[in-house]
């Protein structure tokens, strides 16, 4: 069974946000490209803003279950949460939601209990370096929202990478280590994966057990840096803890499976635990079954 923890489909108020739908640069030269798009193939779905071929492209790619992930983030985006709630309802077995959270709102606490008690959503998303003001992660700010997501059993979603924020610091690691030991109970899934700072990331994840890994489109892009590291991690002492998301429509589902099946990707591994990159793809996203659940986000044993 196939999860994919991060897709936004071609939906309503999902056309609106970072520019990800209506078309493709067919361009390869990395000089002349956004990274994000070095070596990416067309999306039919994406490109024509198509629901009915997103539908048949997670049914050729084996896509069993997905998460939908919210965005709110003033002007470097929005996605309505009540959409999300719709897009559900086509396939509420299928689909789980992650409601898109402002802190700086003045109704964000109220937001997350709607989504979460009253909706159903397994939790919430957080790109606070892309609010307004940014913020890091653990700004007081966003105390409230985390004590009402851990009172109500749910999991926190948080964006970390080098694009958030107006420097680096918001990328910083040690930031997701201060929400974790002050939240024990509250399960964190890190989005991008920390990267560019993946090694403090890792170190994270191992001091801190409710941290878990979404490294994306940073393991599967080609030639992306410190990918290999993840790979080494996710067959080792985070098998359990790195959740497979293709961040589509950053890629294609069958691409972005491909990209995490690699062989340049799985010779990165010096772990000789007998799992192939492919079925460790396979064996981590079927652990999701009780990571979507609102207790402990744990391996089946």
């Amino acid at each position: 069974m196939l999860f994919d923890f991060r897709i936004r489909p071609p939906f309503k108020s999902f056309f609106t946000t970072g520019g990800m739908f209506g078309g493709h640069d067919g361009s390869h030269d990395p000089a002349y490209i956004d990274p994000y798009e070095t070596g990416k193939d067309p999306i039919p779905s994406a490109d024509k803003g198509d629901i009915e071929l997103f539908f048949q492209e997670m049914e050729a790619n084996g896509i069993d279950k997905a998460g939908i992930i919210g965005r709110n983030c003033g002007p470097n985006g929005f996605v309505d949460n009540a959409d999300i709630r719709e897009f559900i309802q086509k396939d509420p077995n299928r689909f789980f939601g992650f409601a898109g959270i402002d802190p700086n709102a003045p109704d964000a606490v109220a937001e997350v209990t709607r989504c979460i008690r009253d909706w159903g959503f397994r939790g919430i998303s957080l790109e606070v370096g892309w609010c307004d003001p940014s913020l890091k992660p653990d700004d007081p700010i966003i105390d409230p929202v985390y004590e009402k997501v851990n009172e109500l059993g749910g999991i926190t979603l948080i964006s970390l990478s080098f694009c958030y924020g107006p420097d680096l610091s918001y990328s910083d690691p040690i930031t997701i280590q201060h929400v974790a030991n002050k939240y024990p109970n509250m399960k964190i899934c890190i989005s991008h994966g920390g990267w560019p700072q993946v090694q403090s990331m890792l170190a994270v994840a191992m001091r801190c057990p409710n941290v878990y890994l979404m490294p994306d489109c940073y393991l599967y892009i080609p030639g992306w840096p410190y990918a290999r590291d993840y790979v080494k991690a996710a067959n080792n002492y985070l098998k359990y803890r790195t959740l497979y998301a293709s961040a589509y429509p950053l890629r294609g589902f069958e691409q972005c499976y491909k990209g995490w099946c690699a062989p340049s990707i799985m010779a990165a591994s010096s772990i000789s635990c007998g799992i192939s990159l492919k079925n460790w793809v396979m064996i981590t996203v079927e652990m999701g079954m009780l990571k979507l659940t609102y207790g402990p986000m744990r391996a089946i044993r």
